[in-house]
């Protein structure tokens, strides 16, 4: 990135007159500041950059973007409904997002920050359409529950906000549909998995980024999300292997891939916004952030690489090879995600305990 075209950015006359009222007293220097403008892209990019900095405390950007979405979607709709929205987000979804993201001290992936926007903004279109019918929730009967709900595209969202206002007493005794079974996600051959990594790695047209994370998809059956967000400090270097530490024990590399991680780690910065090194893998454009797992999968879509049909291929191919103990210590997945998967795959390692003692 072009250092002049951080300079120009930050001429701009909202983030100038930020910057200005922060210098002179006039606005707190903290996050209370930008909490004022108008939360997108350019807010978050400033917000981060001014992280990056030094200048505000560390925080999870994104979380806090949709908890100030979710204020001014409130905001919106009559008290009463603006009440149960904001109850709704603090004692369903953000415990949730608390335990997925922010308890392993990380922030919301930019997929899941966009997948919860558009549920609560199918469910403010639901508390809309009950504000315009003069409709209190806890009034609100089944017939004209049904006739909303067959009107819509998407009815997860609110099922989703029927459900939890029925358990917490504030609307009655309301019947749902039920969630669809996922279907079981489809695979491909072994031989298409080994052209696939053949080549990632020996194309040297494809970007050295899409390469490695679709490696470590690939071969390692790495969630894309997850292989995106390893940071630097989770690979070991030393002259004769190049370790990563996807779970609780590093896995070592097979020679060609570490040539690529070296290569990785070495690459040139992107940013122009600050000096030093990322403590990221693959470092993102936006101050302090990570490539998105959205960028990488599209490239990998266009070399005809599905990354979601080649991670469930690779990790049903080690299940039927693996103990579930050696794939949840080395993938980094549970062990009781890793026993079903041993189970619908046919392992049979059930000895595995006695031949480790």
């Amino acid at each position: 990135m072009d250092p002049r075209s951080v300079v120009s950015w930050l001429r701009r006359p909202h983030v100038a007159s930020t910057l200005k009222g922060m210098a002179t007293g006039a606005l707190d220097v903290d996050h209370s500041a930008l909490d004022l403008l108008t939360q997108g892209a350019a807010t978050r990019y400033f917000r981060r950059l001014l992280i990056e900095a030094g200048v505000l405390p560390q925080i999870h950007v994104l979380q806090h973007e949709l908890t100030l979405h979710v204020a001014a979607l409130a905001g919106t709709l009559e008290p009463t409904s603006g009440n149960k929205l904001r109850r709704f987000y603090r004692w369903d979804i953000l415990p949730k997002l608390h335990r997925r993201y922010r308890d392993r001290e990380r922030d919301l992936s930019m997929e899941a920050f966009i997948g919860q926007r558009g549920h609560l903004a199918a469910v403010v279109r639901f508390l809309a359409w009950i504000d315009a019918r003069g409709t209190l929730l806890g009034d609100l009967d089944q017939r004209t529950l049904d006739h909303y709900t067959a009107r819509i595209k998407t009815r997860e969202p609110v099922d989703h906000f029927v459900r939890w206002a029925t358990k917490s007493r504030l609307a009655g005794d309301l019947a749902t549909h039920d969630r669809a079974a996922r279907n079981t996600m489809s695979t491909m051959t072994e031989e298409e998995l080994w052209r696939a990594t053949d080549l990632l790695l020996a194309d040297e047209s494809v970007e050295l980024e899409v390469r490695v994370a679709g490696l470590f998809v690939l071969l390692y059956a790495q969630l894309l999300g997850r292989a995106v967000s390893l940071t630097r400090d989770q690979i070991n270097v030393t002259p004769e292997q190049v370790t990563v530490q996807f779970g609780v024990t590093p896995v070592v590399l097979d020679d060609r891939v570490g040539d690529l991680v070296r290569r990785q780690l070495s690459a040139e910065p992107r940013r122009g916004y600050a000096a030093g090194t990322s403590g990221w893998l693959f470092e993102g454009l936006s101050p302090g952030t990570h490539m998105t797992a959205a960028y990488i999968r599209l490239r990998l879509a266009e070399l005809g690489i599905r990354s979601r049909v080649s991670r469930e291929t690779r990790m049903n191919l080690l299940s039927m090879r693996m103990p579930s103990a050696v794939i949840a210590d080395v993938i980094g997945i549970g062990g009781h995600t890793a026993d079903r998967r041993k189970r619908n795959t046919g392992g049979t390692w059930s000895n595995y305990p006695e031949l480790r003692s």
